[in-house]
C-alpha cells in the first residue's frame, strides 16, 4: 500500500501503470508455481516489497522536485526488478540446468545466482518491455533507454551477488540446500557459503539500486 501510494502520488497513473506491469507480469509468469500460491495465501513480507519496490517509491517521491532524475530512478529500479523476475520465471523452462555466474557450477533450478541462456534472454526482454512501456506512458526515450540498460545490469548484479556473497544453507535434517536459516521441516540449517546477513531480499534491493543508479547516471550525463 505504501509503495503504491508513493508511486501514484509522485508519478500519477503512468507510474502506477509501470508498477502494475511489474507485479502483474511477474504473477502471470509465476502462475501455477507453489511460491505464487503461497504468496496469494500469506502475502509478501514487507522486506520483499521494500527490496523490489522501495527504490521505485523513492524515485516517484523525487519526481516533483527533480522530474528527470526521479523518473530515471523509478523506471530503472522497476526495470531491474522485472528483468530479474522474468529471468527467473522464463529460465525455469530451460532444458539445460542453470549454472552459477561465478564458478560455473551446475545448480538446481531456482537457485540464486544460477543463470541460463533462456532466462537471461527473458530478463533482457523484461527490461526492454518495461522501458518501452515507460516511453508510452510519458518517459523520455533517453530515460527509458538508460533504464532498460540499468535493468539488464541490475539483473547481472543480482546473479553475481547471488552466486558469491548471498547466504547459503544446508538443512541439518534432509541436507537440502536452502536460502534460509531454517527449513520448512522446522529443522535448523547450517551456513555453507556467503554472508549470513545477506539474504535474497538484500540482494534484490542492491540489484534494483544498481539498475536505478545506472539510469540516474545516464540521465545526468544526458542532461
Amino acid at each position: 500500500m505504501l509503495v503504491g501510494t508513493a508511486v501514484l502520488w509522485g508519478a500519477g497513473w503512468p507510474g502506477g501503470a509501470l508498477l502494475g506491469l511489474f507485479f502483474i507480469s511477474g504473477s502471470v509468469l509465476s502462475y501455477g508455481r507453489p511460491v505464487l500460491r503461497s504468496r496469494l495465501r500469506t502475502g509478501r513480507t514487507w522486506r520483499q516489497v521494500a527490496a523490489n519496490g522501495g527504490w521505485a517509491a523513492a524515485g516517484a517521491l523525487a519526481i516533483p522536485a527533480a522530474p528527470t532524475l526521479g523518473w530515471a530512478l523509478m523506471v530503472g529500479t522497476l526495470a531491474a526488478a522485472q528483468a530479474d523476475t522474468w529471468a527467473t520465471e522464463i529460465g525455469r523452462y530451460s532444458r539445460r540446468p542453470p549454472r552459477l555466474l561465478v564458478g560455473r557450477r551446475t545448480v538446481a533450478p531456482g537457485t540464486s545466482g544460477g543463470v541460463t541462456w533462456l532466462g537471461s534472454a527473458g530478463g533482457i526482454a523484461g527490461a526492454l518491455v518495461l522501458g518501452g512501456v515507460a516511453v508510452l506512458v510519458g518517459a523520455t526515450p533517453a530515460v527509458a533507454l538508460w533504464s532498460a540498460a540499468g535493468g539488464i545490469v541490475g539483473m547481472v548484479a543480482d546473479s553475481l551477488l547471488g552466486s558469491t556473497v548471498q547466504a547459503r544453507y544446508r538443512c541439518a535434517q534432509c541436507e537440502r540446500e536452502l536460502e534460509e536459516s531454517r527449513h520448512a521441516c522446522d529443522a535448523p540449517a547450517d551456513l555453507t557459503g556467503g554472508l549470513h546477513w545477506i539474504d535474497n531480499d538484500v540482494v534484490n534491493a542492491t540489484a534494483t539500486a544498481v539498475g536505478g543508479g545506472m539510469a540516474v547516471l545516464g540521465a545526468v550525463l544526458g542532461a
